[in-house]
């Protein structure tokens, strides 16, 4: 049974362990800490009833296969199309959900940017990517803004079918007595590694900010043949978010086939922000103080030994010489704040001598080939040629520690 008193309505998380005759199933979320006992909780057992509603919630980049009218909510709208709609002239929508059948709007996702109406995709237009769309008794014409637009399709489903695959899931429903029950909940289907892993290779996982974004594809094609490569689905950001989301991450890992061999780690630009004033050209306290960092740190690397992986800490890679700023209040990086933020990071290493350390900042301070990129204010890779000398280096420490 479910004991913590969490509130689960609305709860983002993954779902494990279906049990069909009991009617529950655990579902792994994003970590909550109780400000009473200093403890969190990321893993709940939540049960459904016979009146439950499931629906399955598939994404695709266009209308192709719907097949009849069926009610849309055009969301995510920018002023202008937004106005329009609401007069009735053609509009352009970056994001649309199409509803179940019999599916009622309901609070399944809110936002105020978004106008409703009942939708017909037109099977001649280009991709299919246009329709019409009834909305307060005028009908108008929709089409999807470029290709990365999305179409969220909502179809019926049922418990059975969450026994068969890989599931992330949006559940609403209410505590009664110890257990939280569900009374309506979104999945969405997702790869099972299961079945895409070569079972022979080992397991890796890079937990870390949006530049492992950059390095991820070079990386991956690295790493063909001698490991099955993944990474967390979101940022890491800074290592406090790292704490609540860990656990989230590393997914059910004691079960067979989901189980980490090795897993690299990093936080760092996220943390090192620093409050700026610009009328003293000042910069204030680190987004995450240094002794909160070591403490988070430390707390993070406890949770990933759980799993029993080697685990390789990454350092936090440099900030270019014109830093940069950004946002209200303003936030700025300043350069060599990375090297501050990795000093206060291998205090925390050093504790524990089994943890590889791959100094991914020494490699790129240390390159030529990182000259122009120094010079500028970002601190992401976007070029192809700084991505995939970055994703090499992360590639062959990656190979030396699953060797050792």
């Amino acid at each position: 049974m479910e004991m913590s008193g969490e509130d689960l309505n609305g709860a983002d998380g993954k779902i494990f362990h279906v049990n069909q005759e009991a009617q529950r199933f655990d579902l792994l979320k994003e970590t909550v800490i109780d400000p009473k006992t200093d403890e969190g909780k990321s893993r709940h057992t939540l049960r459904w009833t016979d009146s439950t509603r499931f629906v399955k919630v598939s994404k695709q980049n266009s209308f192709e296969g719907v097949e009849k009218p069926v009610m849309a909510r055009f969301r995510k709208l920018d002023e202008e199309n937004a106005k329009a709609a609401a007069e009735g002239k053609p509009f352009i929508v970056m994001e649309v959900m199409l509803l179940a059948e019999n599916e009622a709007l309901s609070d399944w996702d809110k936002d105020d940017n978004y106008v409703v109406g009942r939708f017909t995709a037109d099977p001649k237009s280009d991709r299919y990517r246009e329709g019409t769309v009834e909305i307060d008794g005028r009908s108008t014409s929709v089409r999807l803004r470029g290709p990365r637009a999305q179409v969220f399709v909502r179809s019926t489903s049922s418990a059975a079918e969450m026994e068969q695959g890989f599931w992330k899931t949006r559940v609403f429903g209410e505590r009664q007595g110890e257990a939280f029950v569900v009374e309506k909940m979104a999945n969405v289907q997702l790869v099972d590694p299961r079945e895409v892993d070569n079972p022979k290779l080992p397991r890796v996982l890079v937990v870390g900010d949006s530049i492992s974004v950059n390095y991820h594809q070079a990386a991956k094609e690295q790493l063909k043949g001698v490991a099955n490569y993944y990474r967390i689905e979101s940022n890491a950001g800074s290592v406090d978010r790292g704490v609540l989301c860990i656990e989230l991450w590393l997914g059910d890992y004691e079960q067979k086939g989901l189980h980490w061999d090795l897993i690299q780690f990093n936080h760092g630009l996220h943390d090192l922000k620093q409050v700026y004033d610009k009328e003293s050209d000042s910069y204030g306290e680190h987004n995450v103080p240094l002794d909160e960092y070591k403490k988070y740190l430390e707390q993070e690397i406890e949770l990933m030994k759980k799993t029993g992986a080697k685990l390789m800490w990454c350092s936090t890679t440099p900030v270019p010489s014109k830093g940069n700023v950004w946002g209200t209040p303003p936030m700025g990086r300043r350069k060599d704040e990375d090297l501050v933020m990795n000093k206060a990071a291998l205090e925390v290493i050093e504790r524990h001598p089994e943890i590889r350390v791959n100094d991914l900042n020494a490699f790129i301070r240390g390159s030529k080939a990182f000259d122009k990129w120094r010079e500028g204010n970002d601190v992401h890779f976007w070029g192809k040629t700084e991505s995939d000398l970055v994703g090499k280096a992360v590639a062959d420490a990656i190979k030396k520690a699953l060797a050792d």
